[in-house]
């Protein structure tokens, strides 16, 4: 089945990973245009974003309004892991996940909404991990954090 993103606006996060790169050829291999995001220098992007700055969202929101006028999804990709214990995982570091991995999802769920309610069908993915259900050895903020990412989807 191809064409069922016909037409649609999607902003994808993150799109220079692994991960992203793979969501942005699947919107584009189902007919949708795909809005790359990710940090400068990250890659080859549509629109520079970084997922911790508000001031960033709000001026990516009225982007995506000059050029198309609504958007019709969101997928909040981002993400970041620090491998670490409890005992081992610093301050700044348990932070830094956090600010990327939950704080990043909020604010685009946050500015993206208005331009969301503009489409007939809008769809927001936040994307979590295994992680966020059964916590993985070593790996303590990351696992807080796609927890908070699944709690919050829901």
């Amino acid at each position: 089945m191809t064409g069922m993103l016909q037409g649609r606006v999607v902003l994808v996060t993150g799109a220079s990973g692994s991960i992203g790169q793979a969501i942005c050829a699947a919107i584009t291999r189902e007919e949708g245009q795909a809005l790359r995001s990710d940090l400068i220098g990250r890659g080859e992007v549509d629109l520079p974003l970084d997922v911790t700055n508000e001031p960033a969202w709000i001026l990516a929101a009225h982007e995506i309004e000059r050029q198309y006028g609504r958007l019709d999804g969101l997928v909040n990709n981002a993400g970041i892991v620090f491998v670490g214990t409890v005992e081992a995982t610093s301050l700044a570091q348990w932070r830094r996940v956090m600010d990327v991995n939950v704080d990043g999802v909020f604010l685009g769920c946050r500015h993206m909404l208005p331009l969301l309610r503009r489409a007939l069908a809008p769809s927001i993915v936040n994307i979590s991990s295994v992680s966020g259900l059964v916590g993985g050895y070593n790996l303590a903020a990351y696992n807080a954090s796609k927890g908070a990412v699944r709690m919050l989807t829901k």
